[in-house]
């Protein structure tokens, strides 16, 4: 293991900091209004890129819901920090479908272009992978339906997804370890982008 491995039950607490972050300073007290969505993406922004300097180099694959979370996060606060309205709008427009959507891109991107896939997961044969992987973006595009049914609920067009979708990728790696080893969720040497490996 990497002398700076963090370890395990650290590395699932850091990873949905940012967005537990953004979530809890943009709605503390009800619907935030301009100001403090500013101010939420930006704060929340800041500690997507401290995270992805803690995560990526670890030897185990970051979660790709979270970096997809990141993702959307970083881009929401590049645009603020730009002025980029236009970006802004196009996000309000898709209001907790955004981050779906993207989940959904780095899903289809990792599961074809990934030795770990979509589950992160660099044990199992690739075809295995591969399988849970296709499960993990089917689920991806049900949330993101949901989020454009239950439009404007927190709770059930963002919330309640995600922490399915989360579940669902401990399962489907649980599952992977089961069947393979339990180094079904390890990558197998550390290097600097593992985290997108």
């Amino acid at each position: 293991m990497s002398s700076a491995a963090v370890p395990r039950w650290i590395f699932a607490l850091i990873q949905f900091l940012p967005l537990s972050l953004f979530a809890s300073y943009a709605f503390w007290h009800g619907a935030p209004d301009d100001a403090r969505w500013q101010q939420a993406f930006q704060l929340a922004s800041v500690a997507a890129l401290v995270q992805l300097a803690i995560v990526l180099p670890q030897r185990r694959p970051a979660s790709r819901l979270v970096l997809a979370a990141n993702v959307y996060l970083l881009l929401g606060g590049l645009a603020f920090f730009a002025h980029q309205w236009w970006f802004l709008q196009l996000y309000d427009s898709l209001r907790e479908s955004a981050i779906f959507i993207i989940m959904l891109a780095v899903g289809v991107a990792t599961t074809i272009g990934s030795r770990a896939g979509f589950v992160a997961a660099c044990a199992p044969p690739r075809r295995a992978v591969v399988r849970a992987s296709v499960w993990l973006v089917a689920a991806t595009a049900v949330a993101l339906v949901m989020s454009v049914a239950y439009r404007g609920d927190r709770y059930l067009a963002a919330v309640y997804p995600i922490i399915g979708l989360a579940i669902l990728q401990r399962v489907l790696v649980h599952r992977l370890g089961r069947l393979y080893g339990p180094a079904a969720n390890d990558s197998p040497k550390p290097t600097p982008l593992r985290g997108a490996a």
